[in-house]
């Protein structure tokens, strides 16, 4: 799954819901590298999760993302998704509020 963020829209979609091999956030959009407040305001406004205080980490919260995945999000969706969460639990990437997803920035919008 990919979370993508456009900061100069303030938009965030879902690529590939029912890839469950890989997590993150790709931050697109004019000055995506080094616009923390408009990437903060746009996860705020989205309802998606929250930023971590490292500015490198978004912690998605599981009804968001359903939302995000639409009619992907059917009881097959439900089990991948318990799945990599079983996984990134073991590997710490799971927080109280959801489960914590890398941003990779991108210059230009997609």
């Amino acid at each position: 799954m990919l979370i993508v963020i456009d900061v100069a829209q303030g938009r965030v979609s879902l690529e590939d819901p029912s890839d469950f091999t890989r997590f993150s956030v790709d931050v697109v959009g004019e000055g995506g590298g080094e616009a923390g407040d408009a990437l903060a305001e746009a996860v705020r406004r989205s309802g998606i999760g929250r930023l971590r205080e490292d500015g490198e980490h978004l912690v998605v919260d599981p009804a968001a993302l359903r939302a995000l995945a639409g009619p992907a999000a059917d009881q097959a969706w439900d089990e991948g998704f318990s799945g990599m969460c079983a996984y990134a639990a073991t590997k710490g990437w799971m927080e109280d509020d959801g489960v914590t997803a890398h941003i990779e920035h991108r210059n230009e919008a997609g």
